[in-house]
């Protein structure tokens, strides 16, 4: 009887896994090779960027410029401002101040090599007050371990736009931070042995910048004030350099009319559960773009108009945060072979003595700090 039991279970186990099949979900060709037109125009005085690319197959996500467009903005006073290509797909034009004002409507025309016509619709640039208050708490956030919470610094922004301002916004942050090579260069061989005096710190200091690219937006529209606190941005670890030395953040409050914050709250739900915006393409979100030449045809992005309060803010010497940063530096013995082991392509090889007087060879990640990616040069707002 157990016998006829066991049999009976294996065959139901055998006859349900025999069904299952691996789902591959079918893709609408039509999704792929669409126009996408991203572009905003802010209140302040400069540059005034639209991009246009094509979509590229969901399985094969990849940047498809479109190049030898015209391309113009138009606001609702009868201006026209040309954009110039100065990049592969990427258009500009330089706007003065007398024609960026909040209370003024602005879209983008596109026409394509083809001679399609991709056009939005207006965008009224709404206002947008100074920024309030962005600061900090360290807090403990879980890691892989259960048992093991780790130290971030959580950074927060408050939002005070009472009177005429928006009730749509989101927050921009560029990040930089300073970060050291471990060693100068002072000691090297090549095929002589050289000291350097003094010890050259020329590239020991380095500089990078960092876009966040989580979004952060949020409507105060169904709130009983124009304001809101202590609104979650990015956090940072102590796993790398930003915090060893000097970090700083450029912080960008975006006014935005209720169709771009639609536009970007779509965006934010989408990128931030996936990694992050601004990866290979524009992810597959309809704006407010329309094709003239074939409407049934669909045209991703979004061209708005948004005005901005900018505040740029220092961080050193961070309480709670434990450093753990690896600064990929390598230091290893001479081997058996002593300095035959290095050929004449691989001179200069640099190295230092340690602490008990042991010679230790040194990567060039340990004297050159711009192999992490940074520059040398400091930035005209880093403080002396």
């Amino acid at each position: 009887m157990h016998l006829i039991k066991n049999i009976t279970v294996i065959i139901i186990l055998l006859l349900l896994t025999g069904c299952i099949k691996p789902y591959d979900p079918v893709i609408d060709a039509n999704a792929e090779n669409k126009y996408v037109v991203s572009g905003r125009i802010t209140d302040q005085e400069g540059f005034q960027e639209v991009a246009v690319s094509l979509s590229s197959p969901i399985k094969e996500p990849k940047s498809i410029p479109v190049g030898f467009c015209q391309v113009n903005i138009l606001d609702d006073k009868g201006n026209v401002f040309a954009l110039e290509e100065y990049q592969p797909g990427q258009y500009r034009v330089w706007i003065d101040q007398a024609n960026l004002a909040a209370g003024t409507s602005y879209k983008v025309k596109v026409i394509t090599p083809t001679g399609e016509t991709l056009e939005s619709g207006f965008d009224k640039m709404p206002k947008c007050p100074p920024i309030d208050t962005v600061y900090y708490f360290v807090e403990d956030v879980p890691t892989t371990d259960p048992t093991v919470t780790s130290k971030v610094m959580q950074f927060y922004v408050d939002l005070d736009a009472i009177g005429d301002y928006s009730q749509y916004y989101k927050w921009d942050i560029m990040e930089t931070w300073e970060y050291h090579a471990a060693h100068p260069a002072q000691y090297y061989y090549d095929g002589t042995f050289h000291e350097i005096i003094p010890p050259d710190y020329s590239n020991n200091v380095c500089y990078t910048n960092n876009l966040v690219k989580n979004v952060f937006t949020i409507s105060t529209k169904g709130l009983s004030q124009n304001t809101y606190k202590q609104y979650p941005l990015h956090s940072i670890d102590g796993q790398t350099q930003r915090l060893a030395y000097l970090y700083s953040i450029l912080v960008s409050q975006v006014a935005l009319t209720e169709q771009a914050y639609n536009y970007w709250e779509q965006l934010r739900i989408n990128s931030n559960e996936q990694g992050g915006l601004y990866e290979k393409q524009p992810l597959a979100i309809k704006g407010n773009l329309l094709n003239l030449s074939t409407p049934e045809k669909d045209v991703l992005g979004c061209f708005y108009a948004s005005s901005v309060s900018t505040r740029r803010y220092f961080f050193q010497h961070v309480q709670g945060i434990d450093m753990s940063f690896n600064n990929f530096c390598s230091e290893d013995p001479l081997g058996k072979f002593a300095w035959k082991e290095f050929s004449p392509d691989e001179y200069p090889v640099f190295y230092y003595f340690n602490e008990s007087g042991y010679l230790r060879i040194l990567g060039t990640y340990c004297i050159d700090c711009r192999k992490m990616g940074g520059t040398t040069v400091k930035p005209d707002f880093w403080p002396n």
